[in-house]
């Protein structure tokens, strides 16, 4: 018979697939991909370390979960975010980049997994079809700031632009390339670039 102070292993109370999911999402924050194991997970969610091998077959499948829950929660929270700003494209499109650069600096965590890490075989699915809703949400938004003819391959040049900007914001400036700054101003001045960049490629497109 265990003690009162021993921690019960291989039980856990409620969804213990979400609960997997949201301690591998803490732990990509802290650790990163390199730092990120199953048996860690298991650890972290207090269960044993066979408990999440019901749930997920390996690393990579739990890896994945977590990358699709992040990257469907930041598609949100850029949806939200242009939801707020009001009517107006330009608006709608810049807030956009003050949501994800917020979102980043406060989480810290899977974004990468986005642009670098690239999963095989089945995880692949799951992980793509939340990045295509991620793409798909910012194409929309950046239509409505276009011209009507505007192709879609430039479209999505004017996205990858875009994004460019506000990753570096989220990323490389709170690692150093620039002074420290508060959430509150990398997430204006993130807004700010990429109203630049918006309006400064609407005036290059009037010639």
């Amino acid at each position: 018979m265990s003690s009162p102070t021993t921690p019960r292993r291989g039980y856990h109370h409620g969804d213990l697939r979400a609960e997997l999911i949201r301690e591998g999402i803490a732990l990509l924050a802290e650790k990163g991909v390199e730092g990120f194991s199953v048996a860690k997970v298991a650890v972290r969610a207090g269960v044993s370390s066979a408990a999440p091998y019901r749930h997920f077959p390996d690393r990579e499948a739990l890896l994945a979960a977590c990358a699709a829950d992040v990257i469907a929660t930041l598609t949100e929270v850029l949806a939200r975010a242009a939801e707020e700003a009001g009517p107006d494209p330009v608006d709608r499109l810049a807030a956009t980049a003050g949501a994800y650069t917020r979102y980043v600096l406060d989480h810290r965590a899977g974004v990468d997994l986005l642009y670098v890490y690239v999963f095989k075989g089945p995880h692949h699915q799951i992980v793509q079809e939340q990045s295509r809703r991620f793409m798909d949400t910012l194409m929309a938004l950046a239509s409505a700031v276009l011209p009507a003819d505007t192709s879609w391959a430039d479209t999505a040049d004017f996205v990858y632009v875009h994004l460019s900007t506000t990753h570096g914001y989220a990323t490389m400036l709170p690692r150093g390339a620039r002074p420290p700054r508060d959430t509150d101003g990398l997430a204006a001045r993130a807004a700010t670039a990429a109203r630049d960049h918006i309006t400064g490629y609407l005036l290059r497109l009037r010639g």
